[in-house]
């Protein structure tokens, strides 16, 4: 197969994206969408390569595949062999063990779907998940096992179905794609199935018969797909819904790019690819995207919070280093061996069980870190504090469920009713209120689901189901007669970051509308947040030696990240509502309080424990 310099560039395009916005997402909100661009060129390349050698009958599945081991065991398992050690001194237990399943799953190239089965609210923030990256290796591991079985069958037996066959699968995993998105987007983010449509671009780039196309239309098709690619980067953000129909402005782009660049002489966008510094960054693209998440996440982890922005740059200049170290020292040497397929096989199957062994032996570690005694496993403990109801009470993204079926804690019909209607940052308010309720006549209602603030008619891409259950919820407590007094809250500083005017437009539409019914309404202040989970940032500090409590944020420091959110509840307030101080309750030192009782009053960065709930649910129900 011909080198290609303007694709060995185009993997900067690729790579320099995905490393700015996971280092500074302000200033490419749409990188991620570099990933797609590598998916689009695997797809070319990989069945570029199978065509060319069913053609003269060199097609082996056993050479394929030491190929594969050849090109990516390495990398990949020298980045896992170096972040154990990091992530058995630097994470807490519970960190420790999920990053011990992920390097398993990683190991059998299965980790998208470890990733998507681990996601939710008690399994550690993304930025906190050193082998998070991994998902996208396993998408495209899982293609280079599916798809080259399959092309050698249509090649021997249906040719002509080939390029039908790859459009069909295109097509439906796009459809797949956009369903899953309004139904699962979580699963629409991890899945194969909704990623193919991204690889059949390039596998069809590779099949379609070649067109001598006039070098004008080739030097406009690659201006509009380099626009296309720069346009997502810069337009997208991670709230767009994605990958669906969204992922076909860079997918086509980068289609555009490799086509246009197939000609006898270079298009202008070629040869900027094909320029040195691009093809040094594109042939270190592998590397560097194995290294540059790990790094940032541990940086994290050694700060007990975000790097600055000299710190993110250090340790992207770190990831740098170490992608080509790896590169010159460990792929490359490796990549220029002669060595039989038969012994690289083999020599792949050993790495993968070595990882797994050592994966069972950090994951054995960890669980016997979390059952030592002492002051650092007590205060990680906070990690479990939060509402037993949880699974029981509180919706995910999935559950659609009425009224009438919402749990109801406190009184079984006592003369005073009240309902908590929140996100996720409501579900241990609303159990601590039932706690103090029961000897005080009083009903408490949870309305709680995740990432769905009472913002009356807000459209949330990634909570299809947020707009109908609000309405719903709205209607069915105004018209509850025996209920007398409503409870908002929400992390309102991240829906403000989605899209403010509809948000405060909405949560005000509730608010009067409650008003009017004769509810009595009160707003929660926004809770305190960290950068990194309370729980384990306490316990870390106390191992250094260092106070627990001054992990606690400064009372400006509070009311200046959460400026918009304390203006806009000021603004709804003087319509009726009242607001309940969360800051003069833990901040009320100067600091805000991270403890009380010796125990942490956050099960994670953001979310009240129980403990920390329970101090709200003293000032509403006194």
């Amino acid at each position: 197969m011909k080198f290609r310099p303007d694709i060995e560039g185009l993997r900067a395009l690729a790579i320099a994206p995905v490393v700015l916005f996971h280092a500074y997402p302000a200033l490419l909100p749409g990188g991620f969408v570099g990933v797609d661009i590598f998916f689009v060129i695997s797809g070319y390349l990989i069945t570029s390569l199978l065509m060319q050698r069913l053609a003269t009958r060199q097609y082996s599945i056993a050479s394929f595949y030491a190929a594969r081991i050849r090109r990516i065991f390495p990398a990949l398992f020298f980045m896992l062999a170096l972040t154990l050690p990091a992530a058995y001194c630097l994470m807490p237990p519970r960190g420790m063990q999920e990053f011990a399943h992920t390097m398993g799953a990683s190991s059998l190239f299965v980790s998208n779907m470890e990733l998507y089965r681990s996601t939710g609210y008690f399994d550690g923030a993304a930025e906190l998940k050193p082998l998070l990256h991994t998902w996208s290796l396993a998408v495209e591991e899982q293609y280079y096992i599916l798809f080259p079985p399959l092309l050698a069958l249509l090649y021997r037996y249906r040719r002509a179905a080939i390029t039908p066959l790859l459009a069909a699968i295109g097509v439906l995993s796009l459809l797949g794609s956009v369903w899953l998105l309004r139904h699962n987007p979580s699963l629409a983010f991890y899945a194969i199935s909704s990623r193919a449509f991204e690889l059949m671009i390039g596998s069809l780039l590779a099949v379609l018969p070649a067109t001598a196309a006039p070098r004008g239309l080739r030097q406009g098709l690659a201006l509009a797909g380099l626009a296309a690619v720069l346009a997502a980067c810069l337009l997208y953000r991670p709230t767009t819904p994605f990958p669906g129909a969204a992922a076909l402005l860079p997918c086509l782009g980068t289609a555009l790019i490799i086509w246009s660049g197939g000609g006898p002489d270079a298009t202008l966008v070629g040869r900027l690819l094909a320029a040195p510094p691009l093809r040094w960054l594109g042939a270190l693209s592998f590397s560097l995207y194995l290294w540059h998440w790990p790094v940032l996440v541990f940086t994290r982890h050694a700060l007990l919070g975000s790097p600055n922005a000299w710190q993110t740059a250090a340790a992207v200049l770190l990831a740098v280093l170490l992608a080509q170290a790896s590169l010159r020292w460990v792929e490359t040497p490796v990549r220029r061996a002669s060595a039989h397929d038969r012994r690289l096989l083999l020599a792949g199957l050993a790495c993968m069980l070595l990882s797994l062994l050592a994966a069972w032996a950090l994951s054995s570690q960890a669980g016997r870190l979390q059952q030592e005694p002492g002051e650092a496993a007590r205060l990680l403990a906070g990690a479990q504090d939060f509402s037993p109801e949880r699974a029981r009470c509180h919706r995910g993204e999935k559950d659609v469920t009425s009224y009438p079926q919402q749990c109801r804690f406190g009184a079984a019909a006592g003369p005073r009713h009240l309902a908590v209607w929140a996100d996720s940052h409501g579900a241990e308010l609303a159990l601590a209120l039932g706690e103090r309720a029961a000897t005080r006549a009083t009903t408490v209602t949870q309305i709680t689901s995740s990432s769905c603030p009472p913002a009356w008619g807000l459209e949330i891409a990634s909570r299809p189901r947020c707009k109908a259950h609000n309405d719903a919820m709205l209607a069915a407590l105004a018209a509850d007669p025996t209920l007398d007094r409503v409870v908002l809250v929400a992390r309102y500083g991240f829906y403000l970051g989605m899209d403010a005017p509809a948000f405060e437009a909405g949560l005000r539409h509730s608010v009067q509308t409650l008003l009017a019914a004769g509810k009595r309404v009160v707003l929660v202040d926004p809770y305190p947040g960290y950068d990194y989970p309370v729980p384990a940032a306490l316990a870390a500090r106390w191992r250094r030696g260092s106070d627990p409590a001054g992990f606690g944020q400064g009372l400006d420091d509070y009311r200046a990240h959460n400026a918009a959110a304390l203006a806009m509840l000021e603004r709804l307030a003087p319509t009726g509502a009242s607001r309940l101080d969360t800051a003069g309750l833990l901040c009320g030192s100067g600091r805000c309080a991270v403890l009380a009782e010796g125990r942490p009053l956050y099960f994670d960065d953001n979310h009240l424990s129980m403990q920390g709930a329970r101090l709200l649910a003293a000032a509403l129900l006194p």
